[in-house]
Order: C-alpha cells, then structure tokens, then sequence
C-alpha cells in the first residue's frame, strides 16, 4: 500500500505539501504577527506557546488527507480496495499501509514544520524551541501523527457520503483545531467546556509537545502519551474490524 501510493504521488508530490502550509500561515499572521502585541503565557513568548500546538495541527493535516479522505474516495468511489484484495494482501494489511502512509505524511509535515520553527526562531527571533528537550519533538509528533492516522482511518469508515465531510469538518475538526488549548490556555474557559477539550486528541498531542518544546516537563505528559497511544491503538483495531466487513461481503 506504502509502494503504491509513493507512485501515485510521484507525479504531484506538490499535493503532499499542501497541509503544511495551513499551520505555517497561522504561525506567521497569529503567532509572530499577533504574537508580538500579546503578553507571554506561562513565562514563554505567545509565539513558542502556540508553535506547538500548530505543530501537531500539522500532524492533524497529514492524517485528515491521506487517512480520512482518499480512503474514503478509494472505497466507495475509485474501489481500489475490491482490486487490492484479490491479491494476497488481506484487510489488516490494507489498514496498515494506509495508516502508515498517513503516518509517513504527517511526519514529512511535521519534520518541515520543526525546520521552519527552527529557522525562523534563530534568524527573527523569538526563538519557538526553548529546551534541549527539543530534539525531542520529532518523535513526539511522529507518535502524535501515528495516533491521528489510525483515527482518521478508523473516522472514515464511518463516513457514508460526501455531505458528511461538512458534519466531519465543521462540527469535529476545526472546533477541536480552536478549542484544543492551542490559541489560549484552556484555563481561560469555564471548567465544563475544559473538560470537552480535555476529551480531545489535539489537546493532548498539543499539551504533550509544548511540554517538550518549551522544557516545562510536568508528570502530565504521561497521561497525553497514554492518550494518544491506547487511543490510536484502539482506533486502529476498530478501524480494521469496520474495513473488513466494508470490504468483505
């Protein structure tokens, strides 16, 4: 699945990259534009504070792509999956390397996406990467897109038409893209509405990386990295039981 998707790409690999550069807008026009008339947060820059949480919108951005619409424009539209299985490969299989290609594309944006934080915080300042915990960030959003993946993957199985894609985006991403503490601490909002943002994989993959960004390591990542860990896992193995009886009838 992994092959044959990088030949489906090799002519428009420009397509690869068009989720990055969503995050990186936001990080120029909020975090340095905006960033320089707004007070620091919790002692770092609003800049640093939101870099990471954009970072993992990043992530976010490679696995909606690849994981939740084109599986889901391969299933009921193109039915490449029907072909596919008439080899040897198997459902699991096909689950596996799509997640994976999701995955692959998730980290590319989140490898691009540390540079650009890198660069930019080194040549026009402030600096977005505080710690040498740092280095630490890419297998972090290497994990955190890992997760995203097998969750879109598992979403789009769920998803019967292209008018969803509207209830999908509308009601589930992009309130948990502004709500997931990546703009604001989620302690500026009434403790109810904290509690729903809690709830999300976006916080926690954001919470998680901005403790290793910054440095401010609190015994609180072990909880994001179960999170996002038995989280993904779980997606995954429901993800694979849904696809089967899609595909096998």
């Amino acid at each position: 699945m992994v092959q044959r998707n990088l030949l489906v790409y090799k002519h428009t690999w420009m397509v690869i990259f068009s989720g990055f550069f969503e995050p990186l807008f936001y990080l120029l026009g909020i975090g340095i534009g905006v960033g320089s008339m707004v007070p620091s947060i919790d002692g770092v820059s609003y800049t640093a504070f939101i870099a990471p949480g954009l970072l993992a919108s990043s992530c976010l951005n490679g696995a909606i792509s690849d994981g939740f619409f084109n599986i889901f424009f391969k299933l009921h539209f193109q039915k490449t999956y029907d072909g596919i299985l008439a080899t040897p490969m198997r459902v699991p299989d096909v689950a596996l390397g799509e997640m994976l290609w999701a995955l692959i594309r998730g980290s590319l944006y989140a490898a691009a996406f540390l540079l650009v934080l890198l660069v930019l915080g080194e040549t026009t300042g402030p600096r977005m990467l505080l710690s040498p915990w740092a280095a630490l960030a890419w297998p972090a959003a290497v994990l955190t897109a890992a997760s995203f993946s097998s969750m879109a993957v598992c979403l789009s199985s769920f998803v019967r038409k292209v008018q969803d894609f509207d209830m999908v985006i509308g009601l589930l991403v992009m309130p948990m893209f502004l709500f997931s503490g990546i703009f604001v601490p989620i302690t500026q909002f009434p403790e109810p509405v904290q509690w729903l943002m809690q709830a999300t994989p976006l916080y926690h993959a954001g919470s998680m990386l901005r403790q290793i960004t910054t440095g401010a390591i609190e015994m609180t990542i072990a909880g994001h990295l179960t999170y996002l860990i038995a989280g993904g896992i779980a997606a995954f193995v429901l993800a694979m039981h849904r696809l089967e009886r899609a595909l096998i009838k």
